[in-house]
């Protein structure tokens, strides 16, 4: 599974509109300046966000475009099913019929669990657990420390909701 350009520039979208003040209206040409995205890209994402409900317009000179939740309620598979529809590794594990073995096929558990992690992985962060500024250059240290951190407030998350 990759995330397409597209799911790539909408993740980066989000971020963007999360980080500003609540209600606050951010413009199409900001947002593509502030996070490298092809402006004449961005209305097609921005439409995709809007029916996902994870992003809401405002028409007229002083419109734009804000979070249509709290941060703290949109997630990441929000956003990547939006652009790129349902997380899927391998065919057998979208609902289609995928190979004549699919019936005694030893891989397929292995793919139904790699897939659910995945899911549940995207499902569990939300733009509020991001950090606001990342801190020096992304080297192997600093991803697994970031990675770590997010995993434990994935941890405290579950606690809490049991």
């Amino acid at each position: 599974m990759q995330i397409s350009r597209a799911g790539d520039y909408a993740l980066r979208a989000v971020i963007y509109l999360s980080r500003q003040d609540s209600g606050r209206l951010a413009t199409i040409g900001e947002i593509a300046h502030a996070q490298q995205i092809p402006q004449a890209f961005l209305p097609k994402l921005m439409s995709m966000l809007i029916k996902a409900k994870v992003v809401q317009s405002a028409q007229g000179p002083k419109g734009g475009y804000r979070l249509a939740r709290p941060s703290a309620e949109i997630n990441f598979l929000d956003v990547i099913q939006a652009i790129d529809g349902p997380i899927s590794l391998v065919m057998c594990q979208d609902g289609e019929t995928c190979c004549e073995i699919e019936e005694f096929c030893t891989m397929n558990e292995v793919f139904a669990l790699a897939q659910k992690q995945l899911t549940d992985f995207f499902r569990d962060f939300t733009f509020a657990d991001l950090p606001l500024q990342v801190e020096g250059v992304l080297t192997d240290e600093n991803l697994e420390r970031g990675l770590t951190q997010l995993a434990g407030k994935s941890k405290r998350r579950k606690s809490n909701s049991l």
